[in-house]
């Protein structure tokens, strides 16, 4: 599944802040742009159940 959202990919030289698009180019300084979305959930991920655990005791805390 492709993000509709993109995100230049020089932003951090060439901008003060993330320039967000939906294009496939920056419309300010015409570098090619990236998928903005996070890295899909790995149900194999083998530490996860630990994140998961100390997510929990922080929040019941």
């Amino acid at each position: 599944m492709k993000a509709d959202i993109r995100v230049c990919s020089a932003w951090e030289t060439a901008h003060e802040r993330p320039r967000y698009t939906l294009q496939d180019r920056c419309p300010d300084c015409g570098a090619d742009t990236e998928n903005s979305a996070p890295a899909p959930y790995n149900p194999e991920d083998r530490y996860g159940e630990y994140r998961r655990r100390v997510k929990r005791r922080e929040r019941d805390a």
